[in-house]
């Protein structure tokens, strides 16, 4: 899969910088940014309870049809995201690197499937500098999903 341009649909254009916007490139279903996004940020660390908590209400995300959007990073957000996928749900994965677009995308095993179903799309809108990940790219990436995002959840260490 190469990755291609992506459009903002024109409601979401205003809240993203055009420097941003015009990096945008991903894989997928492009027409989940249409869609009402449930942004979804949380810390490295989480007490448990709050991970159980968070992982409860991913059944009900994904039968509402919700489309959440998230850097699908920290490990409660790879929880959800695994979750989210293995119930039919619909996501935005947004990286926190580059996503070259003259070069195939090897998406993992559990992207596969839900990239050929229409169910996910990933972004990026990283600078092509930005091969790796790293705080800055990641605070960046987390600004970017809360402007595209219509409804934020935040979750961190101290929750």
């Amino acid at each position: 899969m190469k990755p291609a341009f992506i459009p903002l649909p024109p409601h979401l254009a205003p809240h993203i910088p055009a420097d941003v916007a015009q990096r945008l490139v991903g894989i997928g279903n492009a027409a989940l940014l249409a869609e009402p996004l449930l942004g979804f940020i949380a810390s490295r660390q989480c007490p448990g309870h709050v991970f159980i908590e968070t992982l409860d209400r991913v059944p009900q995300w994904a039968s509402a049809g919700r489309v959440l959007i998230s850097g699908f990073h920290s490990p409660l957000e790879q929880q959800v995201l695994r979750s989210l996928l293995r119930r039919q749900g619909h996501a935005v994965k947004l990286l926190a690197r580059h996503l070259p677009a003259d070069r195939a995308w090897r998406p993992t095993a559990e992207e596969r499937e839900p990239l050929a179903q229409g169910r996910l799309l990933i972004l990026s809108a990283s600078p092509a500098a930005e091969a790796r990940t790293t705080r800055a790219s990641s605070i960046a990436r987390n600004r970017l999903v809360l402007a595209l995002a219509t409804e934020a959840l935040r979750i961190s260490a101290s929750d």
